[in-house]
C-alpha cells in the first residue's frame, strides 16, 4: 500500500488532506506535535471508512525527527509515495509575530526550521522511496507576495520554501519525483485564529473581496492537494497552484 506522510495533519488543512488522500487509496500516516486527541480523532474516522492511517508525534524544527517520522510511517504502513509538507510552526513563534523589524530573529529561524528545514528534511529521508512517480507537495499562502500585518516571518519562510520546490522540482525531475504547491488565499482554519486578533473580520473581508463570495476551506486546498499526488498530475511540477477563489485578482 502506498503512504502519504502529512506534518499538521491533526487539524485544519492537513486533516482534511488525510481524509481525502485516504478516500483516494493512500495509507495516511498522521504527523501531529501536541494535539493527540485531535490525531487519533483524524486515525479513527479513516480507519472507520474503511482505510488505514497511524499517527505519529514529531516537531518538524527538528530534522532528525522528521526523518524518523518518514522511517516509521514506511515500516508502519507501507512505502512512502507522498510528502505534504503542511506543518505551520507557529507553536512558540506565534506570540512574538509583528512588524517585519519588531519580530525577533529567533522567530524567523523557527518559521525557517519549520517551513524550509521540514520540508528538505522529509523529502531527504523519502526519496528512496519517492523514486517512479513519488509526489512532494508543500503548503503555502498568497500572502508571501503581499503585506498581511503580523505576517513577515511566516510569508518569508514560506516564499523560501517556493523557492525552494523549484530547486527540488529541477533536482528530482529525473528521479520521476514531482514537486509542487498549493497557494491557499484566506482559510478557515485553527491556524488563522491563532495568528489574527480579529478572525471572523478577516474571513468577512475576504469573502467580499474574492470572486466566488467567500473565504476558503480546508478542504479546498485538500482537493488540489489530492489532485497533485494522483495520476493526472503526472506532468506538473515545480509549480504553485493558486488555491484563492479568485482573491488574488483584485
Amino acid at each position: 500500500m502506498k503512504t502519504a506522510v502529512i506534518t499538521g495533519a491533526g487539524r485544519g488543512i492537513g486533516r482534511a488532506a488525510a481524509f481525502t488522500l485516504a478516500r483516494d487509496g493512500y495509507a495516511v500516516a498522521v504527523g501531529y506535535h501536541r494535539n493527540a486527541e485531535s490525531a487519533a480523532e483524524v486515525v479513527d474516522e479513516i480507519h472507520r471508512d474503511g482505510g488505514h492511517a497511524a499517527a505519529f508525534a514529531l516537531d518538524v524544527a527538528d530534522q532528525e525527527q522528521c526523518a524518523e517520522f518518514v522511517r516509521a510511517a514506511g515500516e508502519r504502513l507501507g512505502p512512502v509515495r507522498a510528502v505534504i509538507s503542511n506543518a505551520t510552526g507557529f507553536g512558540s513563534a506565534s506570540p512574538s509575530l509583528g512588524k517585519a523589524l519588531e519580530t525577533p530573529w529567533h522567530t524567523y529561524e523557527q518559521m525557517f526550521a519549520t517551513r524550509v528545514g521540514s520540508l528538505l528534511a522529509l523529502v531527504a529521508a523519502a526519496r528512496p522511496q519517492l523514486a517512479g512517480g513519488g509526489r512532494v507537495v508543500t503548503t503555502v499562502s498568497t500572502g508571501t507576495s503581499r503585506h498581511v500585518p503580523g505576517y513577515a516571518a511566516i510569508a518569508a519562510a514560506m516564499a523560501a520554501a517556493e523557492s525552494v520546490v523549484r530547486y527540488l522540482a529541477v533536482e528530482l525531475g529525473r528521479d520521476g519525483i514531482t514537486v509542487n504547491l498549493v497557494s491557499g488565499g484566506v482559510v478557515a482554519t485553527d491556524a488563522l485564529r491563532e495568528i489574527s486578533p480579529d478572525p471572523e473580520r478577516l474571513l468577512a473581508a475576504a469573502a467580499r473581496a474574492t470572486p466566488l463570495g467567500r473565504a476558503g476551506s480546508p478542504e479546498d486546498l485538500a482537493k488540489v492537494i489530492a489532485f497533485l499526488c494522483g495520476e493526472n498530475a503526472d506532468w506538473i511540477t515545480g509549480r504553485s497552484i493558486i488555491t484563492d477563489g479568485g482573491n488574488s485578482l483584485r
